[in-house]
This record gives structure tokens, C-alpha cells and sequence, in this order.
């Protein structure tokens, strides 16, 4: 039958058949392996404890702290060579046969040399880091990249001699204080009746010169007359400001005389 050709068949929908799928596969070792994982067994064993007590701040780090344990090595007393000291009788002395010539020993260099190098402690590791993917590597002490003066004994400490010239320091200013106290103050209170008198000889004065300031001429055409005009002026300007400064201030201090 072509495509095209219709059926009849095709119209009513069939019903379609479900998929049964076979059991989902479980291992006979899973109740166990539960059991093993909920006991919380050797937690510990890889990564250590969970919490653990750190050092504080002040015992950090620091280098050729660890101890260094020197292998024990055990020595053999072995039997040097020596060699032997021909005695020779002096000449016009006799020889005595109980007295006998200290004999020269040599000493083993290579075993001496073997020893030292068992007994002496590897060197520790330079810190080294890589930093490019060429292979360049920069050793952090030796390029002064790696803090060291933290590890010294005066760090964070300040210098002796900052500390000695604040002490100097003040015992100036101690110094400096006792003899202000010690010289007696340079000024006195002002009593009232001479702040009047002082007052009204101020004002005294500025009406003796108010007046010589109206008896002027009323032409200055002359220097001269400009003159004695501008300085009669500056006198009464002057007054005036004494004259209001003792009249804002009833409390006035003035200095002793020497």
C-alpha cells in the first residue's frame, strides 16, 4: 500500500503497551557498608583531629627551632699506626735501658673525617619558588624577599636611644616648669581707683586735644598745617582706643615695674 493511500486502521489510536523494567541492582554489602559509615570508626586515622589546640600569636615559627637529632654513631678504638722511634745513645752519655723515648703516634685523618661527616646535620632546605613555567626559580632569602627582622630580639621595640631622648626630654620640660614657679609673676591686678584715675586722665587729654583739633585752621593749604592736622588725628585715635579699652575691661593686668 503507498503512503499517500488512506486506512481506516490508522484512525483509532492503539494503546500503548508499558515498558516493565527489571529490578534496580543492589549490592549485598550495602546494609553493611551503612552501618560501617554511620559508626563514625577511625575519623581520625587520615586527616587528624578535627579540632586541635594551636600555639598563640608569640610562638610562631621560627627558624632553626626544631631540635636536631645527631645520629648516635659508635666509635672503634682501632690501633693507629705508629711508627717506631729509633733510640740513639747521646754521644759521651750512656744509654739506660728503663728510660725509653715517648713514641709518635699518627692520627687516622680518614676516620676522623668519616666520623665528622656521620655526626654533622644535613643542612635545611632553601625556600625556593618557582615562578614561571620555564623552571625559573628565585630563592626567596638570598633575593630579600623573606621577612627577617621579625625574628630579631629588638623587633617592635622601640630604640634605646628614642627612649633616652624622650627621657631627656622631659626632664626639661620638668625642669622648665619648677623654674616658672620658682620666679615670681611679672604682673599685678590693677586696682580700681587707679584704673579711674588712669581713665579720667586719658579722657583729660583727649578734650585738651579735641580742642586744639577745633582751633585749626579751616583752609590746610599748607604742609606744615597737614602735618600737625594728621598728628592730632593719630593722638586722638590712639586715646580713644586706651580710653575704650578701660572701659570693656574692669579686670586689668598690668606689669611691675623693674
Amino acid at each position: 500500500m503507498s503512503k499517500f493511500q488512506e486506512n481506516i486502521k490508522h484512525l483509532i489510536p492503539r494503546p500503548k503497551t508499558p515498558v516493565v523494567k527489571p529490578p534496580m541492582y543492589r549490592s549485598i554489602y550495602t546494609e553493611s557498608v551503612r552501618r560501617t559509615y554511620k559508626s563514625n570508626n577511625n575519623l581520625h586515622k587520615t586527616m587528624g583531629y578535627a579540632e586541635v589546640e594551636l600555639d598563640p600569636p608569640s610562638q610562631f615559627l621560627k627558624k632553626h627551632t626544631r631540635k636536631e637529632m645527631r645520629p648516635f654513631v659508635e666509635i672503634n678504638k682501632t690501633k693507629c699506626c705508629a711508627r717506631k722511634s729509633i733510640q740513639r745513645p747521646c754521644d759521651g752519655a750512656t744509654t739506660n735501658a728503663s728510660k725509653k723515648l715517648p713514641t709518635k703516634t699518627r692520627k687516622n685523618i680518614r676516620q676522623t673525617n668519616i666520623i665528622d661527616v656521620i655526626r654533622r646535620v644535613p643542612p635545611l632546605p632553601k625556600h625556593r619558588v618557582q615562578d614561571t613555567r620555564n623552571g625559573h626559580i628565585i630563592v626567596l632569602n638570598e633575593a630579600g624577599l623573606e621577612p627577617t627582622y621579625v625574628s630579631k630580639k629588638n623587633y617592635g621595640k622601640t630604640p634605646s636611644y628614642i627612649v633616652k631622648m624622650y627621657k631627656e626630654k622631659k626632664m626639661a620640660q620638668l625642669m622648665e616648669t619648677e623654674r616658672k614657679r620658682a620666679v615670681k609673676p611679672s604682673l599685678r591686678y590693677l586696682p580700681e581707683d587707679e584704673r579711674n584715675e588712669l581713665l579720667n586722665g586719658l579722657k583729660t587729654n583727649w578734650a585738651e586735644l579735641h580742642k586744639e583739633f577745633l582751633l585749626l585752621p579751616m583752609l590746610t593749604d599748607t604742609v606744615p598745617k597737614m602735618k600737625r592736622k594728621t598728628m592730632l588725628e593719630k593722638q586722638l585715635n590712639n586715646l580713644e582706643k586706651d580710653i575704650d579699652l578701660l572701659e570693656r575691661n574692669p579686670s586689668i593686668y598690668v606689669c611691675q615695674d623693674v
